[in-house]
């Protein structure tokens, strides 16, 4: 069971203020004055941060190291109370009869022996595509994040044949670095689905200690938890990122989601794969921190207004709703230095966050928004046009119940 904390609570409880900032505001409420219009110097050697702001990235297939990919499924319909279902391929998932669901090796069949006479059989085959299906709900939740340009595999084929390339073994990281290279893509997105599991959970003893360990916000959560009860498919994904310049993993991680199938005595191989497809988008949704962090938004402001006092504020910048700016996120602004290394005598570039916040306002376009600053008179007065902002870290969601398990 996992630890409960008291920001979990956040997304049960309304009675807790604790959310996002959000600040509406009037953008034209003040003239822009003269230091509105000064422009920040940028070192040549930093200019390479606004050329880089926006990452070219590319997702591919996802490995299947899992037992669920390639089935026969033979559904047979009868004309009276009674339906019979065999699946081929030795599948691991759950076979269901007259007395239950068992959880196991399928390669057999699970039905009833009474059947109509007016019966028909239909055979199919069934691909659970599970690696393409990881992939594109990592596309997903990329676009979600927002800041970067996104291929995907199609994307790839498509530039690599107007090279007259082929594309092959694209699961492979090091063939994957190699194509993204020619591609013109910086960063490869790919990983591994390694292991399904279900089983039954039953929350009794779980809503009661819930309970007794958060006494009122206990009892309110535990009402959530009989809707986790029952059949619970778990998967374990991997995700890692390549960087196709050095051919290094820049991030790898591990993560785990799950999603109730319910209490009902049978399911199908269908259900089973629908529910590890959401279980893997739940696991990436886990993940969305480290991955907006790794790929921050970046953009840089383009317009300042500020109060004849000074005390307030507004800095317009250009990114918006299509690269995921919504009310309440916050940026950082920084400021750029040149720093000549004393031994190698190599000129670098050196960002500094000032101690200063951009907080979105209500105000927010498809390709600009507007947001407010916060911090000390003298040093809202740094802030300057043209400096790059980047969006702070987004944070976990998820309901807590869902995390009890």
């Amino acid at each position: 069971m996992k630890t409960l904390t008291f920001l979990s609570l956040c997304s049960v409880f309304l009675v807790i203020a604790c959310g996002p900032k959000s600040a509406s505001m009037d953008p034209t409420t003040y003239p822009i004055t003269p230091a509105d219009r000064v422009k920040v110097e940028v070192p040549p050697a930093c200019k390479v941060a606004y050329e880089n702001a926006i990452p070219k990235i590319a997702v591919v297939d996802f490995t299947n190291n899992t037992t669920f990919d390639l089935a026969k499924v033979t559904e047979t319909y009868s004309a009276g109370r009674e339906t019979r279902r065999e699946i081929h391929g030795g599948v691991w998932g759950a076979t269901g009869g007259s007395s239950g669901i068992g959880v196991g090796h399928v390669g057999g069949s699970a039905g009833s022996k009474e059947w109509s006479q007016h019966a028909q059989t239909v055979s199919r085959d069934i691909n659970a595509n599970l690696g393409k299906s990881v992939a594109e709900a990592v596309v997903s939740e990329l676009a979600n994040i927002g800041g970067m340009t996104i291929y995907t595999r199609r994307d790839l084929e498509k530039i690599l044949q107007e090279q007259k390339l082929q594309m092959s073994g694209l699961v492979d990281p090091n063939t994957a670095v190699q194509v993204g290279r020619l591609a013109g893509v910086r960063y490869i997105v790919t990983g591994a689905i390694n292991n399904i599991n279900l089983k039954w959970i039953d929350v009794g003893e779980v809503r009661r200690g819930v309970a007794q360990h958060f006494g009122f916000f206990g009892s309110v959560a535990s009402v959530g938890a009989s809707t986790q009860e029952g059949w619970n498919l778990t998967v374990d994904i991997v995700v890692k990122v390549l960087d196709t310049e050095t051919g290094e993993i820049i991030f790898s991680k591990r993560g785990t989601g799950r999603e109730v199938l319910g209490k009902t005595p049978t399911f199908n191989y269908d259900s089973i794969i629908g529910a590890a497809k959401k279980a893997s988008q739940e696991a990436l949704e886990d993940m969305r921190p480290e991955l907006s962090k790794l790929f921050p938004l970046r953009g840089y402001i383009i317009q300042l207004r500020t109060s004849p006092d000074g005390k307030e504020r507004y800095a317009l910048i250009n990114v918006g709703s299509k690269n995921g700016v919504k009310e309440g996120q916050e940026f950082f602004v920084l400021d750029f230095q040149e720093v000549q290394d004393p031994i190698t005598g190599r000129t670098i570039c050196d960002q500094v966050k000032l101690p200063v916040s951009l907080v979105v306002s209500n105000q927010i376009q498809r390709d600009k928004a507007w947001t407010v600053a916060e911090g000390d008179k003298n040093q809202l007065m740094r802030v300057k046009l043209g400096q790059v902002v980047e969006r702070k870290p987004i944070e976990k969601k998820g309901g807590i119940i869902k995390k009890l398990f």
